[in-house]
């Protein structure tokens, strides 16, 4: 359901979201079972199907990431969703703190507020987890798919730390999407281009 001061989500931005949902969810899942890889223990032919396409499925990611990027900086609507830190936007999140404490639940749509802020810390938190990942998919392919020496492990760090705040939004959004969904079921058609 839109507020009054929301607008209703761009046909691009929902055809990206349902990409990054199933990506990013099949990026999550995978590397819960890949990382025996490295470690050499049960390593098995699945495990290594799960490396190669976590690795595969994380390069499309990317590109997803960056066409939204691309979207991002031509609608000013949805720049100010994501990055409501300015005027209407950010009163909005105080008034969505103060509605949440009394169990009442910000509207859909594009309109800024705490959803956006939300939105838009998800949105950072996957471009790094993509960076990292590109940087070590770079890395691992120029040492011939082994894995490579000490310049790989910043990339792996940073990657390994963003995974653990992605895990975290991955489960938030979908719990409060869930709630959302058990007051206003209308809020789904953002899966709907």
């Amino acid at each position: 359901m839109h507020g009054a001061d929301s607008l209703p989500w761009p046909r691009s931005v929902k055809w990206l979201h349902i990409f990054l949902a199933v990506f990013i969810t099949y990026q999550l899942m995978s590397e819960l079972d890949m990382k025996a890889i490295w470690k050499h223990v049960g390593i098995s032919a699945f495990r290594h199907f799960l490396f190669i396409s976590h690795m595969w499925v994380g390069i499309a990611s990317s590109i997803v990431i960056v066409l939204f990027w691309l979207v991002v900086f031509r609608n000013a609507q949805l720049r100010a969703h994501l990055f409501p830190y300015h005027g209407v936007y950010f009163s909005r999140i105080v008034k969505d703190i103060q509605g949440a404490t009394r169990g009442v639940l910000p509207p859909g749509g594009m309109r800024g507020g705490l959803p956006g802020l939300i939105h838009g810390l998800g949105l950072l938190a996957i471009s790094g987890m993509g960076v990292s990942g590109v940087v070590m998919f770079v890395l691992i392919y120029a040492a011939g798919g082994v894995k490579p020496g000490d310049a790989y492990a910043i990339p792996h760090a940073v990657h390994s730390l963003i995974a653990n705040l992605v895990w975290a939004y991955w489960w938030g959004h979908i719990a409060m999407a869930f709630l959302h969904t058990l007051r206003t079921p209308r809020i789904l058609r953002i899966f709907i281009p």
